[in-house]
């Protein structure tokens, strides 16, 4: 197998494992395990758990970004900023199994972020650092939303998702409640906007 492949096959699995079982989950022989290849080989891609546990992240948040791009990107033809905002709110919401993963793999690296300080933690933070400026960059285009207010107005939506995310995760409110409050912030923002 080409050695991109095989890389691709060992960060899959940690993905998997994050997904399952968050950070615990994840060791150098659950991953050998998981991509059903042997540890040495484990070891050979990634030195340590956190090793890989940067390539992940950096891998998914790449991916993350390529995907809300690509929604927003949908919105964009024809949709307003906040309309694209409002897509990026909808994707966040952990509403199938492979949502609900992402938001498991976020979880556990903001814990991780927060409890000690690692190569992940920095690719974590470099990753919501791009997805503020993303959005700040939807937001600009509106224009009465100045620079200072677009990037406040970006770590307000980022916050809004991620806490909806895990409520739902938590069953402590339904996903129409959720979708309820997405609509009821857009519409504050949109009279925010033309105030």
């Amino acid at each position: 197998m080409p050695e991109v492949e095989r890389r691709a096959q060992i960060l899959d699995a940690v993905e998997r494992l994050l997904g399952r079982g968050g950070l615990e989950a994840v060791t150098m022989r659950e991953v050998a395990a998981e991509a059903g290849v042997s540890l040495r080989l484990v070891q050979y891609y990634g030195k340590s758990k956190d090793e890989l546990l940067t390539a992940t992240l950096e891998r998914l948040a790449d991916k993350s970004i390529q995907r809300w791009h690509a929604r927003s990107e949908e919105q964009a033809r024809g949709g307003s900023a906040l309309s694209r905002i409002r897509a990026f709110l909808a994707e966040a919401l952990p509403t199938d199994e492979a949502s609900r993963s992402f938001h498991r793999v976020g979880v556990s690296l903001e814990l991780l972020t927060i409890t000690r300080p690692s190569a992940a933690a920095d690719a974590y933070r470099a990753h919501l650092g791009a997805l503020a400026d993303h959005l700040a960059g939807i937001l600009r285009t509106e224009p009465l939303i100045g620079a200072e207010d677009a990037r406040r107005l970006a770590s307000e939506a980022m916050a809004l998702a991620h806490g909806l995310g895990s409520l739902l995760m938590a069953d402590q409110i339904t996903r129409s409640a959720a979708e309820a409050l997405l609509d009821g912030y857009v519409d504050r923002l949109r009279t925010e906007i033309a105030h």
